[in-house]
């Protein structure tokens, strides 16, 4: 008990000096004039009634946000909230139906309204940043109550009954009908026939508000339905009252099928609702049964409170004694199609949050989301292309193609996770690329990001180049560094580049996520995309270089110390800043380029590159080099990167006869290597160590174990395939020397002898090892380790890692030399 209330005490003594604190920073902010908290966001909670009816607003919904997509589930959920609390109302005066929070922009100065009819804008819009689809879900439901509760009111009028009970309902039903009305369209009292009714929610771009005909347009989905359903549902009530959809336009179908299937499971709940006679029941809805909790007309009858929260009146008796008699069930259906209506429009309640301008809306949206997909970047990032180009011209404008690429890269993943996942790696990617910036994962750095550097150009051709690169890095990553690492590298539109050593290179890349180098890469490929024909093939050239330059960088500094030390950094500096030493220019486009010609130097770029490992890196010799790799344990280093200097040292290299285990430089093309088919193939798809992490069989020496880095060095590495590797283990040296000596026999009749020869020394291999090895491909990356006479010894290993570098070195340094 003493412990808890020592918490408790903390707990008043922590919220005492929040308060404190905050009442400081509010009286500080208020001395120095600052912006207050209430003058960015404001929040008010209001029924659907309220927010919809408000006079002279307009709901706006911006190009980016997604077209309505609520399928049968999620309207059914919604509608199963408000049945739950209207049939809560019952016991508790206080029950209302909380659908969430909107989030919206008070358009003032109608900065988000295009096209415009000036003068005839509501004088309140409302640019809807979250909660279309839930608005939209509403003003359908509200759209078929008024219709369904209008069609009943003409069959009831039809029997001309002069009956009490039938003429309150009658008054009843007249009330809610010229309420629901309000909430999807405002009457702006003169204007064109039809025309001077507002719809209450359109859509940018598709959509203008305006009292005459010729100007007005409503060709969304939601605005052409609100308009067309407003007009029907103002005509004189005839018998047949009928609305049909806008479906049925053949030319348009696609476009307005989402909403119209979504009020078609409107229009088959709320007609189940009103025939719902008990509790409980169970509404069919596309062959799914949904549970609608719906009160029992006997607690409705006497419930006073509950009538007159609804009704602002009770039952009058003849109604409650025409609703006792079960035998009318068209009176009761009716009477509580009423009061659902009103309990809509009075009781279903949403929280309004208004924000200065979108980049708050959005900050907002992303803190109170917690099961909505957020819209990406560039999804709220299009509407200003658009904008730059005119919407009228937009369709056939360069930015139309640029931004088909970009939307095609998005949309390939084919998942909204991945998608904004993948918009996300696009857009830090493009901002090292055009700015040198490092640019975090936060959406609303990224909005702010392409808003911000999209209007900071003067003119809409420098706009366009700015859309133009920004596609150049979607085909870049896209093709050439897709995600799914099972995929092959490709140079979209430039096979010429598309050389072996290139795909090896960008591969190894990006099998160990340097992701930093995305930034160098883009922009040389760029340059093949953009420059005159003349300076094509000196682009492609320049790529093909940068590609092997970035490449035997990163390789070289890596691999030659424990951990990153800050490569990226380098990277970084080079984009934004260049490198003066050498006169290379910043990396990053920032504005530039807007000519034909070549405007990069991969000659100064390897000249930077090899400054830095020489001054910062202290690796820019081969000999300060192979001395800092040869004491690094290579494996635990950097797997990749480790099995890339392997290869690079196995390829065209031969047994050095004067000492056994190691290799020297042979001839050209005796033993080619550093290719893709190598790179990528079983033949070199793990790292094997010659004497086991592990010491856990007999024959091997003890000194070798006493530097625990020893093993993880290069000279006890070798490549092997998968299966050759498992089957392995931790044999002792004289069963893995004779496994090497199978594994590289050039001939099949050097096999029989080497078999015996394990059988002599009492070297038992199980049938299923005997008969891999019979089978495998002929390996020569073992066969030096073959020539060792004696033990495998601590002397040989340090040996192997120093020529492993060295013959690494040759092949790899050679990318950054400049003639």
């Amino acid at each position: 008990m003493q412990g808890i209330v020592a918490i408790c005490w903390i707990a008043d003594k922590i919220m005492y000096l929040l308060m404190f604190l905050i009442i400081k920073f509010q009286i500080l902010i208020k001395s120095r004039g600052y912006m207050e908290i209430k003058d960015v966001f404001g929040a008010q909670p209001k029924s659907v009634w309220e927010y919809l009816c408000e006079n002279g607003q307009g709901l706006y919904v911006p190009a980016y946000q997604r077209q309505y997509s609520w399928d049968t589930p999620k309207i059914t959920r919604l509608i199963e909230d408000i049945c739950h609390g209207f049939t809560t109302l019952t016991s508790r005066d206080d029950a209302i139906t909380f659908l969430g929070t909107i989030i919206a922009i008070h358009d003032t100065n109608l900065v988000t309204v295009d096209p415009i009819v000036k003068g005839d804008v509501p004088s309140r819009v409302m640019t809807i940043i979250d909660g279309q689809q839930r608005l939209t879900t509403l003003l359908l439901v509200n759209t078929v109550l008024h219709e369904e509760i209008k069609l009943r009111l003409v069959k009831k009028r039809s029997k001309s009954s002069d009956e009490d009970a039938d003429v309150w309902l009658i008054e009843e039903c007249m009330k809610v009908i010229g309420r629901l009305a309000k909430t999807f369209e405002e009457n702006k009292d003169y204007g064109d026939p039809d025309f001077q009714y507002y719809p209450r929610m359109i859509r940018a771009y598709d959509d203008s508000w305006s009292r005459k005909k010729d100007k007005a347009s409503y060709k969304s989905a939601i605005g052409h339905y609100l308009h067309t359903y407003g007009k029907y549902g103002r005509e004189e009530i005839k018998k047949n009252f009928k609305y049909e959809p806008p479906e049925s336009e053949q030319e348009n179908s696609s476009k307005y099928k989402p909403l119209s299937e979504g009020r078609k499971t409107v229009y088959k709940l709320i007609k189940n609702i009103s025939k719902c006679i008990d509790s409980g029941a169970k509404v069919a809805v596309k062959s799914e049964q949904m549970e609608l909790e719906l009160p029992e007309f006997t607690d409705i009858l006497d419930n006073d409170k509950f009538q007159n929260l609804l009704l602002k009146s009770e039952f009058p008796e003849s109604v409650k004694a025409k609703l006792s008699d079960v035998g009318d069930h068209s009176f009761e259906e009716l009477t509580r199609l009423v009061l659902f209506a009103n309990f809509v429009l009075d009781r279903v309640a949403i929280t309004i949050v208004t924000a200065k301008n979108e980049d708050y809306a959005f900050d907002m949206f992303e803190s109170l989301n917690t099961t909505g997909e957020p819209l990406t970047a560039f999804e709220t990032f299009k509407p200003k292309i658009i904008n730059a180009e005119k919407l009228s011209g937009y369709e056939k404008s360069k930015s139309h193609q640029y931004v088909k690429a970009i939307e095609d890269y998005l949309e390939s993943t084919g998942k909204s996770n991945d998608k904004q996942d993948t918009t996300s790696r696009l857009i830090v990617t493009f901002a090292l690329a055009e700015k040198g910036e490092k640019l975090s994962k936060r959406l609303s750095d990224q909005r702010r990001f392409l808003k911000d550097s999209f209007e900071s150009f003067p003119g809409l051709e420098q706009q366009q180049e700015y859309v133009r690169y920004l596609s150049h890095a979607a085909l870049f990553i896209r093709y050439s560094w897709p995600e799914d690492k099972s995929k092959a590298t490709t140079i979209s539109s430039a096979e010429e580049a598309q050389t072996d050593e290139v795909i090896l290179c960008i591969d190894l890349l990006r099998k160990f996520n340097h992701t930093i180098t995305l930034g160098p890469l883009i922009r040389f490929y760029s340059e093949i995309r953009r420059v005159a024909p003349e300076y094509r093939e000196q682009a492609i050239n320049n790529f093909i270089d940068a590609v092997k330059a970035i490449t035997a960088f990163s390789v070289l500094w890596r691999s030659s110390r424990r951990s990153t030390e800050n490569i990226d950094s380098h990277y970084r500096k080079l984009m934004l800043n260049g490198y003066a030493d050498v006169g290379l220019k910043p990396l990053a486009r920032n504005n530039n380029d807007f000519g034909s010609e070549i405007t990069l130097s991969v000659i100064e770029l390897k000249k930077a590159f090899l400054s830095i490992l020489e001054r910062e890196g202290h690796v820019g010799s081969k000999e300060d080099w192979v001395k800092a790799i040869s004491k690094i344990p290579a494996y635990s280093n950097q797997k990749e990167i480790t099995r890339f200097i392997l290869l690079a040292a196995a390829h065209d290299s031969v047994e050095d006869k004067a000492n056994p285990g190691l290799t020297v430089a042979g001839r050209p093309g005796i033993l080619p290597l550093l290719d893709v088919k190598n790179w990528t193939g079983e033949q070199s798809k793990t790292i094997e160590h010659i004497a086991p992490q592990e010491k856990e069989s007999k024959g091997w020496l003890e000194d070798i174990y006493e530097d625990p880095e020893l093993i993880d060095r290069l000279g006890n590495l070798t490549l092997l395939p998968i299966r050759e590797n498992s089957s392995l283990k931790n044999g002792s040296w004289e069963k893995k020397k004779l496994f090497y000596k199978i594994l590289s026999a050039m001939t099949p009749d050097e096999l029989e002898p080497l078999l015996e020869q394990g059988k002599a020394q009492n070297i038992n291999l199980a049938q299923s090892t005997n008969d891999l090895l019979i089978e495998s491909k002929y390996l020569p990356l073992v066969k030096s380790v073959t020539t060792v006479e004696g033990d495998w010894t601590k002397e040989l290993i340090e040996k192997r890692s120093v020529r492993i570098a060295e013959l690494a070195w040759e092949r790899i340094h050679a990318w950054l030399a400049v003639e």
